[in-house]
Order: C-alpha cells, then structure tokens, then sequence
C-alpha cells in the first residue's frame, strides 16, 4: 500500500527497496531519492514507480540519456548556442525558476537532439548537487522565444520531441507549478500547433505567454530574481551560466558511466508488483 512519509524515513524506504530491484542502478544518491519522494509529496510508493520509469525510459532512450558528453563538439555547440539558466534563489512560494534562451539566432547551428540532451544532462546534475537555497517545492521555467524562427521550428525533430514531453511529464522527479513563455513571436499558433499534441491538458493551461517587451512576467516571478541582464538582481547570465558549466564537465564520468542510469531487464524479478512500468504511468505532480 502507499504511503505518506517524512523525508528521511521515505529516504530510508527507497533505499532499502532499491536492494530488491536488481534491475536498476544501485548508485542513486539519496538527494535524488528525496527529490523522487518530494515529487510524489511523500508517497513512497509512487515514488518507486516514478524511479522506475526514470530509468526505464533512459534506457529506452539511450540516445538522447546514455550516449552523452558534456565535454564532446556537440555539446560546446549547444553551449555556444543556447543559455540554460538554473537561477540561484527561490521565489517567495519556495520554487526554483529556469531560465532558457537562444544566444546565437542562427539556425543553421540549432541541433534539436543536441538541444535535449544538454538540457536533460544540466537537470542530471542539478538534481545530483545540492542547492544553496535549499530543496525547491517545485519549477517554473521560462522559455524566452527570442531570435528562435520558423526555419528553427522546422528543425525540431518531432520523435525526440515526443520524448522530451514524455519524460518531462511523467518521469521528471519534480512539481511543476508553471510555465512561462516570454518574447512570444507573431506565429506563436504554429509553435502551438507542434507542441501542443504532446502535452497534457492541465500542463498546457499552465502556460503563461507574455508578448515581446510585456512585464506580465513580473506578476509571477519577481524581477529581483531575475538576471541582472534581465533587469533583475540574481548575477549576470554569463557567471550563472559558467559556474553550471564547469559543474557539467566535472560531472562528466557521473554523466557518461552508464551504471548510474541504465536499466537491466534481465535483472528484473517477474512479480506481479514489479513489472515494466507503462510510460503513459501519469506521475508528475501538478499543483
């Protein structure tokens, strides 16, 4: 039966059940298995499952989980390319905002594969390091679509993108509590019209899309804790975005051993409680 537990004695559950579960990597920090049980706002055995299909759904997907760099060509040109801001503090509800952006426009240099990958090994890391700030209640990203065209549209690869949404959703080991697009260009619909398929329904009316130059943003995200480029008072892009980077690439055995995500089928007990979890399994938590 499920049940509610307090942080370190749902810790401790997971830790011992994961000795039973041969099948999956027996390395997972137990920040992490907090962050799963937070997810799941206590419930042990959600959080089980919801480990489960993490890591079913990273080896499913090697392509874009396993097979990873941070130091390879891909990815120095994902990071030349693209900012992807983990802001240092927490707003007042105790959230953790991101901040993802084009840097160069050009987009001939846009690699949608390449895109996700960094963005999945970024959250691998963060969710691995401790946050100053303390464990966030949940996420808000904000996707500013500046620079970003329809010939950049065109190049979004829609396989990888139905994985992206999958995983976000259902594997994630976060609450999500908003989205926020900023910088909305004049063909938005078709934006719309690529992703919206993918999404569930209550995570599409989650979505707040603010005009280019609008402060509606503001109404929900303090600007004080924003970048300073953006007119807030959390550091400069550049400096957020260099201390996350070396972090990446000091992670990179962390990132690149598969021992600490791929599952072994062969190693899963055939009880009836401990199946192949079903990747419709519905488990991000929505508030």
């Amino acid at each position: 039966m499920g049940g509610l537990a307090n942080c370190d004695d749902g810790v401790a559950l997971l830790v011992e059940w994961l000795k039973t579960q041969g099948h999956l990597p027996q390395s997972i920090d137990k920040m992490l298995l907090q962050r799963f049980l937070r997810a799941t706002q206590g419930d042990v055995e959600a959080a089980k499952k919801l480990i489960d299909l993490n890591y079913t759904m990273r080896t499913n997907y090697s392509h874009i989980f396993l097979k990873r760099d941070p130091c390879d060509e891909a990815t120095q040109c994902v990071l030349d390319t693209t900012d992807m801001i983990i802001l240092p503090n927490l707003t007042p509800e105790g959230n953790k905002v991101l901040y993802y952006r084009l840097i160069d426009f050009d987009p001939d240099k846009y690699h949608f594969n390449d895109v996700i990958r960094v963005f999945f090994m970024f959250a691998d890391v963060r969710f691995n390091t401790p946050d100053p700030a303390g464990m966030s209640e949940g996420e808000i990203p904000i996707f500013d679509m500046k620079g970003f065209t329809l010939k950049h549209l065109t190049k979004v690869v829609l396989s990888t993108l139905r994985i992206y949404m999958k995983f976000t959703q259902e594997a994630h080991p976060i609450r999500l509590k908003a989205i926020h697009v900023v910088n909305c260009p004049s063909y938005l619909d078709k934006v719309i019209t690529v992703i919206k398929p993918f999404l569930r329904s209550e995570v599409f009316k989650m979505i707040n899309f603010h005009l280019s130059g609008a402060e509606t943003l503001y109404k929900y995200v303090p600007k004080e804790m924003l970048p300073n480029d953006l007119g807030g008072q959390c550091g400069q892009i550049a400096d957020i975005k260099s201390e996350w980077v070396k972090v990446l690439k000091e992670k990179r055995d962390f990132l690149t051993n598969e021992k600490y995500w791929k599952v072994d089928e062969k190693k899963r007990t055939k009880s009836k409680g401990n199946k192949v979890p079903n990747e419709s399994f519905q488990s991000l938590s929505i508030d």
